[in-house]
């Protein structure tokens, strides 16, 4: 018998939850997106479901989407087949209350980006009275594709690494046992 280890414990609540993906059919989700939103790899929890939806619901988060980051998650979890309610929830790092800090440290960090690169690569070509807006936005995006980046890679090696290290002990304690 396997005892009750943490991951184990994990493994079992997740699953429970995800069980209850059926409440949603017939609902507008289901009627928009269809049959494919009950695949069963973007319910399933595996090292690569879990560690590839958390990637991309942190890059979705650190991207200037924020009124649509929900949607952008869904659909993308979908097509890329990852566990789309880990998606959905990494999305929510940028919340009301912390999306004015991490924009505004994305768009520093775009105007660097940017500013940083010889003259003849910064061709953008913004003039006229609206350039400086334009601008602008091209940092924000500029800088939140970058945090995206390095916080998804992050994200999803710290998933992989946790993964591994719970099915360690969840191993070596069944070891133990036998």
């Amino acid at each position: 018998m396997i005892p009750r280890t943490f991951a184990y414990r994990i493994k079992k609540r997740m699953a429970a939850f995800l069980e209850n993906r059926e409440r949603i059919r017939g609902e507008y989700v289901h009627r928009i997106l269809g049959d494919r939103l009950f695949d069963r790899e973007i319910w399933h929890i595996s090292e690569r479901s879990l560690s590839g939806g958390f990637a991309l619901g942190l890059f979705i988060a650190f991207t200037p989407t924020i009124s649509i980051q929900m949607l952008l998650s869904a659909i993308l979890a979908i097509w890329l087949r990852v566990n789309l309610p880990i998606a959905l929830a990494a999305c929510w790092i940028t919340n009301p209350l912390t999306a004015v800090p991490i924009y505004a440290y994305s768009f520093r960090l775009g105007r660097f980006l940017i500013d940083s690169l010889p003259t003849f690569i910064k061709a953008y070509g913004f003039h006229g009275p609206t350039a400086h807006y334009f601008a602008n936005g091209f940092y924000l995006v500029i800088g939140g594709m970058a945090m995206g980046g390095l916080a998804a890679l992050a994200g999803y090696l710290a998933v992989r690494f946790a993964w591994r290290l719970l099915h360690m002990d969840a191993e070596s304690a069944s070891q133990d046992g036998s």
